[in-house]
């Protein structure tokens, strides 16, 4: 899959959060006693799976209806067969469980373009921890994701923010964002 057709299928899923699940992202709360019952609603302090279940729908729609097979969209996937699944970070071999993947499952023969996309989601401000599991991902031997993706929630009230990793010819990650209006 080139970057055109991720980033695309990023972006449909991403408005279709915003526009059929806004009401589960955090909302703006008035100050306290001057809230209506539906802003009360609109706030409930929702975990961010429940965001991400989502988006993992909308993401496996997409590749049902662009026909892509083959792969898979899972949430809180933490197994690479038996064992737990590790990158290394600052050096360091560290457990990870990304918040959700498109990939094939027990992929034996390491098939290239097996690992399609690795997402870290927050409801807030993603950290730089969260992007250099992103970038780890691509950039280990062991699993080399095509594309990588951070992705803000609610930091910002009027839009969604996420942004694409990637792998250039010469090996260096470069990114791009893909913000939809919420």
């Amino acid at each position: 899959m080139d970057k055109k057709t991720i980033n695309e299928l990023i972006r449909r899923s991403l408005e279709k959060l915003a526009e059929k699940d806004n009401n589960i992202i955090k909302q703006k709360l008035p100050k306290l006693g001057k809230s209506t019952q539906k802003e009360r609603l609109l706030n409930r302090e929702l975990h961010e799976t429940t965001l991400n279940h989502r988006l993992a729908f909308y993401l496996e729609t997409e590749l049902i209806n662009k026909e892509i097979q083959n792969y898979y969209v899972d949430i809180e996937y933490n197994r690479n067969f038996s064992d737990t699944k590790r990158v290394k970070i600052d050096g360091v071999r560290i457990p990870v469980r990304p918040d959700i993947l498109i990939h094939r499952r027990m992929n034996i023969e390491n098939e290239e373009n097996a690992n399609l996309l690795i997402i870290e989601a927050k409801k807030n401000k993603t950290s730089k921890h969260d992007i250099d599991k992103v970038k780890a991902f691509i950039n280990d031997s062991e699993y080399s994701y095509k594309f990588g993706l951070t992705i803000s929630y609610a930091f910002n009230e009027n839009e969604i923010k996420s942004i694409l990793y990637y792998k250039s010819e010469s090996n260096k990650i470069l990114s791009e964002q893909i913000n939809v209006k919420r």
